[in-house]
């Protein structure tokens, strides 16, 4: 019992952390907008202390939180029975997610520091790429938000048949060991503490484990077939 409520512990500070990152993460796009709309109405040197305050938080916070809030999602759907293409809502919430991340690193995250070189050389600055992509960014993060606190769509039709006959053979899926939920735990703090270039560690374990799973999931239906 005690090891079982341990993993149940450990599988709720995982949640935690998932939302402290969401939220995190929303909360840092909403800063940004602001800054950027701060900057644009000073003059001078306020200006530029301004948008290098923007990017060092970029930096610090947001990127951070964005690749937390993605990892431990992920984990928390290879590790429970919330899966990645059991429930609708999940599945948008993995489709957005991963296409922000896409999206962020190879468009949104250069904006930024060519406002502040513009600035710095006495350029004109460009505003409509970066204002619409932080306002983008912004709303997509408050809509992943809602919907994991409304989720408002329900299982997919093959979820739903699987249960079905998951409940006529009375099988059970195994809960990963608290081990398992100590070490991805873990993988973040390594990655920061240790200054590893992220997000190779997080997503990578991400997605061995997912795909160490699907594996382990298949086996296992192939056992009772072999049987028979």
């Amino acid at each position: 019992m005690k090891a079982d409520s341990r993993t149940k512990h450990a599988r709720r500070l995982l949640l935690c952390l998932h939302v402290l990152a969401s939220v995190a993460w929303c909360t840092m796009q909403l800063a940004q907008l602001a800054l950027l709309l701060r900057g644009w109405s000073s003059d001078g040197p306020a200006r530029l202390a301004t948008f290098e305050l923007a990017e060092f938080l970029e930096n610090t916070v947001l990127d951070p939180a964005a690749i937390v809030s993605a990892y431990t999602g992920m984990m928390l759907s290879a590790l429970t029975s919330w899966g990645f293409f059991k429930h609708r809502w999940v599945m948008v919430k993995f489709v957005i997610t991963v296409a922000l991340l896409v999206i962020a690193s190879t468009v949104v995250s250069r904006l930024l520091p060519s406002v502040v070189e513009a600035l710095r050389a006495g350029a004109e600055e460009p505003r409509i790429p970066i204002l619409v992509g932080t306002c983008g960014m912004a709303c997509a993060t408050a809509f992943l938000l809602w919907v994991s606190v409304v989720k408002p769509w329900g299982k997919t039709a093959r979820h739903a048949a699987e249960l079905k006959a998951k409940k006529a053979r009375g099988r059970k899926e195994p809960e990963p060991s608290l081990p398992v939920y100590v070490a991805v735990l873990l993988i973040p703090a390594i990655e920061f503490g240790f200054a590893l270039d992220y997000p190779i560690l997080t997503f990578g374990t991400a997605i061995g484990y997912s795909i160490f799973k699907s594996v382990s999931r298949r086996s296992h239906k192939a056992e009772p077939a072999a049987a028979a």
